[in-house]
């Protein structure tokens, strides 16, 4: 993904102080406020989608629905469930709004798994929501997210805004995951941060290797720890946090549905951010579910104009709180009560070095950046201890150049203690939700 420009960046300080404002007040907004900005938000949605994106035009006609049937939230379960492999085959010409053009857009892709790549278009101003959504979630786990709190960001890439605005406010220092667990640990201990974010699996592997002095120094100026991408206990969390002495939270981001969806308050409320997107969870016949009840999550972002996704499938399975459980922190937004996604598997090598599911997604996924025209989607397999599968679905114009390219970058990832054999194949397993591991141990 770009980073934002220059032009973005003024924006974003111009913008700031009204949006954050706004962002913040609307989850202290009544329920019945709630409601009726959801409602407004989703029926212009669905006539503009209708009316600007052929694959809305063409599935809506299909399945006898009168667009302007369509007004009320509750209306939105007339709507047929949009499926992941129709925005795959239908990028961009049926996906991306006629009023885009698809070369002035941001373009995302996801790590494909249901065993094909995804891409996602932005306009500029969704990803300048994303990064005001971004502040709210961090403001919000960190129980206040200020101008010079230092914020230490452990992932894939870098977050899009890079060190810090034009201002230095909001200082960001970035450790890349595939990173040494040395020189995470420099960073760390040299950063301080008020807010660290990253894998909970790569959380582990870090702690693995700090003494409990160096825990204490990370510690000083900690207000909270963010955990995303991957699954993790609220049993684990908690245990977390009592080693490093500040709340250990967690956030369900999705690249799809434009960023952060739904994130834990300090009292562990996990708040879905509703005037941002709409999260149902239906059972296997696509009926929504009584609340409290566990169904696969479809979610439908209420934002972004340059290819909206309307209650997508998003494969993960959810369970929402009744509007009537309240949270201790004051915030009306409804809350998951129960969220599963997919569990990877962890590489153990020759030496006894233990690879977390969280590094070896990044494995994988910067092959899928760095060749992301020849390659559709990959799995990684430790069929043996000393052999590991690099199993991908090929796209046009993968030569064994680029194969042989793979290997040895993998190999180098794996710390030269495994033998990588990249395998072509023309599918990859999934589960019956659609989902697959991405990250698979046999040994």
């Amino acid at each position: 993904m770009k980073d934002i420009n220059d032009e973005m960046i003024n924006k974003i300080m111009e913008d700031c102080p009204k949006t954050t404002t706004r962002l913040k007040r609307n989850q202290f907004l009544s329920r019945e406020k709630i409601e009726k900005l959801k409602e407004e938000k989703f029926i212009k949605l669905v006539n503009y989608a209708y009316n600007n994106v052929p694959l809305y035009k063409k599935k809506y006609d299909e399945a006898g629905i009168k667009i302007e049937e369509i007004k009320t939230l509750k209306d939105i379960e007339k709507l047929p469930i949009l499926e992941k492999e129709e925005l795959i085959e239908g990028f961009p010409n049926d996906t991306v709004s006629k009023e885009y053009n698809v070369d002035d857009l941001t373009i995302g892709i996801t790590g494909g798994t249901t065993g094909k790549t995804l891409n996602i278009a932005y306009s500029d101003e969704t990803m300048l929501m994303r990064v005001f959504t971004s502040y709210r979630m961090f403001d919000l786990i960190a129980d206040g997210y200020n101008r010079d709190d230092v914020h230490t960001y452990v992932y894939t890439s870098k977050f899009p805004l890079g060190d810090c605005l034009p201002d230095g406010s909001f200082p960001m220092h970035f450790i890349c995951t595939l990173d040494g667990i040395e020189k995470s640990k420099e960073i760390l201990l040299k950063t301080k941060p008020n807010l660290l974010t990253m894998y909970p699996s790569r959380l582990e592997d870090i702690l693995r290797e700090l003494s409990e002095e160096e825990i204490k120094e990370i510690s000083k100026n900690l207000k909270a720890i963010c955990v995303k991408s991957e699954m993790s206990t609220q049993k684990q969390r908690d245990e977390w946090s009592k080693i490093f002495n500040v709340p250990v939270l967690d956030e369900y981001g999705s690249e799809e549905l434009c960023g952060t969806v739904a994130a834990q308050c300090q009292h562990k409320g996990y708040h879905i951010w509703e005037d941002l997107n709409i999260i149902e969870a239906v059972d296997e016949n696509g009926i929504n579910v009584p609340d409290g009840e566990l169904g696969e999550l479809l979610g439908t972002n209420l934002y972004n104009y340059a290819m909206p996704l309307i209650r997508y499938r998003q494969g993960d399975l959810v369970s929402i709180h009744p509007k009537e459980v309240k949270c201790e922190c004051g915030r009306e937004f409804q809350m998951i009560k129960e969220l599963k996604g997919r569990k990877n598997s962890t590489f153990k090598l020759k030496s006894g070095k233990v690879l977390s599911s969280g590094y070896l997604l990044d494995v994988g996924y910067v092959q899928l950046i760095k060749y992301r025209n020849t390659l559709k989607s990959w799995v990684l397999i430790q069929e043996k201890i000393d052999k590991v599968v690099f199993e991908c679905i090929p796209g046009e114009g993968l030569t064994e150049e680029i194969k042989a390219n793979i290997k040895k970058d993998v190999e180098k990832l794996l710390f030269n203690e495994a033998e990588v054999e990249v395998r072509l194949v023309k599918d990859l397993p999934v589960s019956a939700r659609g989902k697959r591991k991405q990250i698979i141990s046999e040994i």
